[in-house]
């Protein structure tokens, strides 16, 4: 072999072996040094800024045992303040998937609990927050203290009037999904019936996504008793308050059973895809054709596991521009796939075996920002073992976050699709769209988080429920961007923090 063939190859074996090193180094286990390897029975994680100091806090739901609030320091590390945030918070029972959301838009973090029982079934709860990481118990007032088995909840502003619904997904033997419409003054009014949305089936989770392009959120149900399954639902929100369950016609009534959904956009073309965590049955991945009709397309997913699928989240880890996918399992071990900016995944998890919690029972799951360092970082629930804090490691300038504040439109601005273009051209890039709970019992930050090229400029287009549009253009990468809804009197409400 001559000299140059020779450094080339040697080149070759170095370029390859440093890809696989600084991918296995990507993640960090750091979940007992940060204060959050809770041991409980884990169910459900989310994510919130519940004392509005800029860093995302964490609540962690135990199915049996106290659950637990985490107050973000800001230094990597997290302090259990579970006992001084008011009573009630811990809820030593029956907790599943919890969630935050501004419900009265006063700015200030709420948290509903969607709960079981032990030995009979018990209220869900709703704590409204102070902005200083303490809540107090507004149940009664609200009228939400719904006695059902609700495996989930989630936030959601269905008709667009700037106020949070709350939609409880339930199983059990007679059980139906429950669909609560804020009347705007802190009370809730059950419309779950001339909505149409009171799915009978055993319900584990459901999500929320504009899947059909009109700017109104459509409900996803997933569905499943073991051992045959049942049919998810998709719900088309028609605007006038009610909504057309449209399942086979759109594609997507997977009849495994299911577990957990998340909606994202894993092509880049501008509509929101779907998929689909099975614990009887495979996963399946649905391509949306920007209509709400739904493809099969499983081919895309190299070596997807068959079975045994609980806690999906999407996040684009690696800055390419893509979003990727971490799949938490119930049994056998977890996946992480990375995208090839086609939508196309292959799981590298063996080349991270830190994040594959083999032979553990994985819940939840989900991505967040712990640090402001503008990677996304990972916080999986496991039962009856510790839950894990991955940090990444990924520390360059090749993204862009997003935060936005609704004033027409909801405080939380859900249902919000916040849209990148290279500055100066009319191509998107990419779209995100602000939700509340996601994949099974979880919730990432309300930030839309993009991995894009420092070497660039990017134009920013925020579409806001209310059918408002801001606009920023230019912006470098390496930030920050808090854009604050528009409104006749303010047309230029835009703030931009540079981390």
């Amino acid at each position: 072999m001559g000299k140059r063939a020779w450094c080339i190859l040697m080149m070759t074996v170095l370029l390859l072996s440093g890809a696989t090193t600084l991918l296995a180094k990507e993640f960090v286990d750091i979940s007992q040094e940060a204060g959050v390897a809770d041991a409980g029975l884990g169910k459900g994680v989310a994510f919130g800024d519940v004392n509005n100091d800029g860093l995302v806090d964490l609540y962690v739901s135990n199915k049996g045992g106290a659950n637990k609030l985490f107050l973000n320091r800001g230094d990597g590390k997290f302090d259990d303040v579970t006992a001084k945030a008011g009573a009630g918070i811990d809820y030593p029972g029956f907790a599943m998937g919890s969630v935050f959301g501004d419900f009265n838009n006063d700015g200030n973090v709420d948290l509903y609990l969607a709960t079981g029982g032990r030995y009979e079934i018990d209220e869900n709860r709703l704590f409204q927050g102070n902005g200083d990481g303490t809540f107090v118990d507004v149940t009664a007032q609200a009228g939400v203290g719904l006695k059902a088995f609700t495996y989930s909840a989630s936030f959601v502003d269905y008709d667009n009037d700037g106020n949070l619904d709350l939609y409880c997904a339930n199983y059990g033997v007679g059980a139906k999904n429950v669909l609560y419409r804020n009347n705007g003054n802190g009370t809730f009014t059950d419309v779950t019936d001339m909505a149409g949305v009171g799915d009978p089936s055993w319900s584990w989770m459901a999500v929320w996504a504009d899947v059909d392009g009109d700017n109104l959120s459509d409900l996803y149900v997933v569905n499943g008793r073991y051992p045959a399954g049942e049919p998810n639902r998709l719900y088309l929100n028609k605007g006038d308050g009610t909504f057309e369950e449209v399942s086979k016609a759109a594609g997507v009534s997977d009849p495994n059973w299911g577990l957990g959904a998340t909606f994202s956009d894993i092509d880049n073309d501008g509509d929101l895809d779907l998929f689909v965590s099975n614990y009887v049955g495979g996963n399946n991945i649905y391509l949306n054709d920007g209509s709400g009709s739904f493809t099969k397309a499983n081919h895309l997913m190299a070596g997807t596991h068959e079975g045994w699928g609980k806690g999906p989240t999407f996040g684009d880890i690696d800055h390419d521009g893509d979003v990727d996918l971490y799949e938490g399992d119930c049994k056998v071990a977890n996946q992480l796939y990375i995208n090839d900016g086609k939508g196309n995944f292959k799981d590298v998890a063996n080349q991270q075996p830190q994040l594959k919690c083999e032979t553990v029972r994985t819940k939840g799951t989900a991505f967040a920002d712990i640090d402001n360092d503008g990677d996304l970082d990972l916080y999986v629930v496991n039962w009856g073992a510790e839950n894990k804090l991955y940090l990444n490691q990924q520390n360059d300038k090749n993204w862009l976050q997003v935060k936005v504040t609704g004033t027409l439109s909801n405080k939380d601005a859900y249902g919000t699709k916040v849209k990148v273009f290279e500055a100066g051209k009319s191509d998107q890039l990419a779209v995100r769209e602000i939700q509340s709970a996601n994949g099974f019992c979880a919730q990432s930050p309300k930030v839309a988080h993009f991995g894009l090229d420092a070497a660039k400029r990017y134009d920013v287009v925020t579409l806001f429920p209310s059918g408002s549009e801001a606009r920023v253009d230019n912006v470098a990468t390496g930030q920050i961007l808090e854009v604050i809804e528009p409104t006749l009197s303010k047309p230029n409400m835009l703030s931009q923090v540079v981390k």
